[in-house]
Order: C-alpha cells, then sequence, then structure tokens
C-alpha cells in the first residue's frame, strides 16, 4: 500500500510540473475561426493608445494603426533559432523590407512592431531592431493580453472599430487589404 501511495505522489508531481512547463498561450491555424476577432475601441482605450504611440515612438500617427505584438518566453521561432545566423538575419531583413513597403504604397497606414519586455526572446525577435519594447506593459494591458503563440496583430481603423489576429506569426494583419478587413468587420 505504501509503494503505491509514493507511486501515485510521485505520478502527481510529475503531472503537476509538467503541467506547469507548458505554455498557457493558443495557437490559432490561419483555418480557425477564432482567429480573427472584430469589435470596436472604446473612447478612453483609443485616447490612450494614440497617446501611448504618440510618446513612444515620436512617430506622427496616420488613419489606420497596425501592431504587431510579441511576448516574452514565446516559443514560435524555437526551430528557427537552430539556423546560421546569416540565414536569420536575412529573414529580419525581409520583414523590415516588408514593413517598409507597407508604408510606402498604403500612405495612412502607420505600422508598429512592439514585443512584451523580458530576455527570454527567439533570435529572430532579439535581433529585430524595428520592435520596439513595450516597457510599461501598456499595450498588453490595453489591447494584448491574451497570450497567443507567435504574437497577435491588430488593424485599428479611424472610427475606432478593429480586426484582431491571434497567432499572427508571419504579420498576416500586413496582407490584408481593405476589402478582406472590411468582409471581416461585416462578419461580426
Amino acid at each position: 500500500m505504501k509503494r503505491h501511495f509514493i507511486c501515485f505522489m510521485a505520478l502527481f508531481v510529475f503531472m503537476t510540473m509538467a503541467e506547469s512547463c507548458t505554455t498557457t498561450s493558443k495557437l490559432y491555424r490561419f483555418d480557425d475561426p477564432n482567429k480573427f476577432a472584430v469589435g470596436q475601441l472604446t473612447d478612453s482605450t483609443f485616447t490612450a493608445l494614440r497617446k501611448y504611440l504618440t510618446n513612444s515612438t515620436n512617430a506622427p500617427l496616420k488613419d489606420t494603426i497596425i501592431i504587431k505584438y510579441d511576448y516574452n518566453h514565446e516559443t514560435c521561432w524555437n526551430l528557427l533559432d537552430q539556423s546560421e545566423d546569416d540565414h536569420i538575419m536575412s529573414l529580419v531583413r525581409e520583414d523590415h523590407d516588408k514593413v517598409r513597403q507597407v508604408v510606402a504604397s498604403r500612405r495612412h497606414v502607420s505600422v508598429f512592431n512592439f514585443r512584451e519586455p523580458g530576455n527570454s526572446l527567439n533570435k529572430f525577435k532579439k535581433w529585430n531592431n524595428l520592435i520596439i519594447v513595450d516597457n510599461s506593459k501598456t499595450l498588453l494591458n490595453l489591447l494584448f493580453k491574451e497570450r497567443c503563440t507567435c504574437g497577435n496583430s491588430i488593424i485599428l481603423l479611424p472610427d475606432k472599430r478593429y480586426v484582431f489576429l491571434r497567432s499572427d506569426s508571419h504579420s498576416e494583419a500586413l496582407n490584408l487589404t481593405q476589402k478582406l478587413i472590411e468582409r471581416k468587420l461585416l462578419k461580426r
């Protein structure tokens, strides 16, 4: 009997440890109906967001705002970390080019890349100097409380409506056209 109790306790401790080591983030695939959420920000949230972005980026805000947000302790890019550093840097440069292209071609769109503070980052995020650290966790608390594997993005329109993308690993928010955004907003 004592032996069974010890085995049971060992199993219980092992299961507890295994559960505590798993991520609390959920991964949303592209075809997941819950990957996209739409809504409208309150006046106070919208004002606080615009004030924070203006103060933390020193950039003029345009009509539409796209924000990509990544989290500390992220596992999305773990496999990429095993690649050659030159390969990782080439992907970082491609990401920079993609952002520059969107900003140049969509003159009424501001694009920002933020991350949660912390030092547990993959190389792809650590080496990307376009990513701004949300040191005060203002964006985390205003918009990005729901942790999803591979980060989240939001497209915020001038009328305070938004499209939220969960698990936006490849910054898919940058690829959404005005027609697609409107279609998502109509599916509300």
